[in-house]
């Protein structure tokens, strides 16, 4: 046929046209991916800059949940305000989200930034850089409350004006036996103290306190509801207007009706 294109030019041409439609697909989907990348990277790095005080969400058995919904809610807006006499509420406790019966424990990191004494009047280092004061202060703004009444989260000794030189000595909710690790510095210059709260019947027997089984959907108590900051400035300043860290974790072990459910017994399954 004069002046037209034959079949074989027309198949060739569709065939053309088809891979280049294909090519131009799978660079649009390869572009879009990279921006995805890129988009979800920024927001992971936002969450995590944002990140400036408490609760750490993670769990050594995928069956136990720690939660803190008045954090959550409130305290965590709260925290970015801080301010002398301020109440900031944050209540943690498990839950049991798996179908096996458990033995749980909460894990507790008090950690403190580099102590940062830039803009500030020239006595403000020598006053207050002191990690102990620091970590002792933020341990002391830990509140139970029950009912109409607040009482502090742990019981101390040597109890003076120097709370540097308080000593720590048990912990006053018995839903909980405690066990502190101690405080310690770490490589970078940071310090740390680390705390394990065994979730027991109540009865207080030291390492050797029962610990109280947590069925499928059931909850441990909490452990604490808030945290009091002091009211007087020379007790806030120098610890609560720094750098500080209070990580939570939940942890958990299923429970073996053939072992004992002792504390000294079961605190190695954990490790």
């Amino acid at each position: 046929m004069k002046g037209g294109i034959s079949v074989t030019q027309k198949n060739g041409n569709v065939k053309r046209a088809l891979r280049s439609r294909k090519r131009q697909i799978i660079t649009l989907a390869f572009l879009a991916f990279i921006v995805y990348v890129l988009l979800l990277s920024g927001i992971f790095s936002y969450f995590h800059s944002e990140d400036l005080v408490t609760n750490k969400y993670k769990a050594q058995n995928t069956a136990v949940r720690l939660l803190e919904p008045e954090w959550d809610l409130v305290g965590i807006n709260k925290a970015k305000a801080s301010e002398p006499g301020m109440i900031i509420p944050k209540n943690p406790y498990a839950k049991n989200e798996g179908q096996n019966s458990l033995y749980i424990r909460l894990k507790m990191t008090v950690s403190l930034g580099r102590f940062d004494s830039s803009g500030r009047y020239p006595e403000y280092a020598a006053d207050f850089n002191n990690d102990k004061r620091r970590l002792n202060s933020i341990l002391n703004a830990l509140e139970i409350k029950n009912e109409n009444t607040t009482s502090k989260l742990f019981v101390w000794d040597n109890k003076n004006d120097v709370i540097e030189n308080w000593t720590l000595r048990e912990c006053y909710n018995k839903d909980y036996y405690m066990e502190d690790q101690g405080f310690r510095t770490l490589n970078d210059g940071t310090t740390e103290q680390v705390f394990y709260f065994y979730y027991v019947n109540g009865t207080d027997n030291g390492e050797n306190s029962e610990m109280r089984v947590v069925e499928s959907q059931n909850t441990t108590t909490e452990l604490f509801n808030q945290l009091q900051l002091p009211i007087l400035k020379k007790d806030y300043l120098g610890v609560f207007d720094q750098n500080y860290n209070i990580a939570i974790e939940a942890q958990a072990v299923t429970l073996n009706p053939s072992e004992s459910p002792a504390v000294s017994v079961q605190k190695a399954k954990f490790n």
